[in-house]
């Protein structure tokens, strides 16, 4: 387990969120997390304010804001419901000691390799997506070191609209350093409660698929069976499928923990989102002359578009991996077990008919097709405000 959730625990104790870290370990990051966290919202709020009555400025500096705001909220929402987290890593690492069958094994362990892939892919573009944002404050630094410059009056640039109450030009390089690290805050946020959300919804995929395993080897022979009502204690087969009853309860029943947990916070992410990808989209737009700026707001936009694609994957597949249970029940050799069993099996058929969904506020179910139309509802409010302009 530790092997192939590493960089999660990593991600998570660099926050201060990670349930099993230690008393003081996880004291000093979760203080240092909040300060940055904070500090940078405020000079960005700030900013914000400063720059109501100049439109264009207002403009530039909303989807920042907007991005900070919606990091706060995945963090709190993350630390209201600790308990539940909790209870969802607990549950990983008891799977892990129960599974004794080789397949079972393999699978849980395909599953689990997949997440840490899928971890990695997913930090590594987040990150990447900042570079242009962290890169454009530094460019004038490298153009004064060029012999014989011309421009002497390329002026000091900061990451965001800010308003930090102070002489900039005098404290520069602190309050840009300030700004990198309280962004690298705000980023590892994301990646990590992110990452970790699809830990969990992964997993979930993996105890269908055992599950699935179970329902297709009830019976390890190819000989009809005559005797469609054995003796109770004789009916191996009928124990299997209460056993695989009670797993597809306990997995639906997981489901709806994640669910619980992260319902809400989604509905707050994907209005946000929604803002976000419209207004930096046209921001990128707006800058189409200023090459360095108008990268920089479309890394906005195709950071925000993949971090709602990322969020709406992963249910996709619980949905997906839920709903064939129904297709491995009707591929278990059922002919083979007795009646009694047969019955049990419809329990199933008739559960799995309704797949596992998540979903923002329980009005929005996240998966690829509403992603799809959130895209296109995000494209035409950035026509519509192109359009004003």
């Amino acid at each position: 387990m530790e092997h192939y959730y590493k960089v999660n625990e990593f991600l998570l104790s660099s926050i201060g969120q990670w349930p099993y870290q230690k008393k003081y370990s996880k004291l000093f990051f979760y203080g240092s997390t909040v300060f940055l966290l904070v500090t940078q919202g405020f000079l960005q709020t700030g900013g914000l304010i400063a720059a109501r009555c100049e439109p264009a400025i207002f403009l530039e500096a909303l989807p920042p804001v907007m991005i900070s705001l919606m990091c706060i909220v995945k963090y709190i929402n993350f630390i209201y419901n600790a308990d539940k987290m909790k209870d969802l890593l607990d549950a990983i690492k008891s799977e892990w000691n129960s599974l004794t069958e080789e397949k079972e094994i393999e699978i849980f362990k395909n599953w689990a390799y997949d997440s840490r892939k899928s971890t990695l892919m997913y930090a590594g573009a987040v990150y990447g997506s900042l570079v242009p944002l962290m890169i454009s404050p530094i460019i004038p630094f490298f153009i004064d070191l060029i012999p014989d410059n011309s421009n002497d009056t390329i002026p000091r640039l900061t990451m965001f609209h800010v308003e930090y109450f102070i002489d900039v030009d005098k404290y520069y390089y602190p309050l840009l350093i300030h700004s990198y690290f309280g962004t690298m805050a705000y980023i590892t946020v994301v990646v990590a409660i992110d990452t970790m959300f699809m830990v969990y919804v992964q997993y979930a995929c993996s105890i269908f698929v055992i599950l699935g395993h179970r329902l297709e080897n009830l019976v390890r022979t190819d000989i009809l069976m005559v005797n469609a009502n054995p003796n109770l204690i004789d009916d191996e087969p009928y124990r299997k499928i209460i056993k695989c009853i009670i797993k597809h309860s306990d997995a639906i029943e997981y489901a709806h923990l994640i669910e619980s947990a992260n319902s809400v916070s989604f509905l707050i992410q994907l209005g946000i989102n929604m803002i976000c990808i419209s207004f930096t989209g046209l921001q990128s737009a707006l800058k189409v002359d200023q090459p360095h700026e108008a990268f920089k707001f479309a890394s906005f936009t195709i950071g925000q578009t993949f971090h709602l694609f990322f969020e709406s994957w992963p249910p996709q597949r619980l949905a997906d991996e839920s709903e064939r249970i129904n297709e491995y029940t009707m591929r278990a050799p059922w002919y083979n077990t007795s009646l009694r069993c047969r019955k049990l099996l419809q329990l199933i058929i008739m559960r799995s008919r309704f797949p596992c969904q998540l979903t923002a506020g329980n009005f929005y179910i996240l998966n690829l097709q509403n992603f799809s139309a959130v895209v296109r509802s995000c494209m035409s409010m950035f026509t519509l405000l192109s359009s004003t302009q």
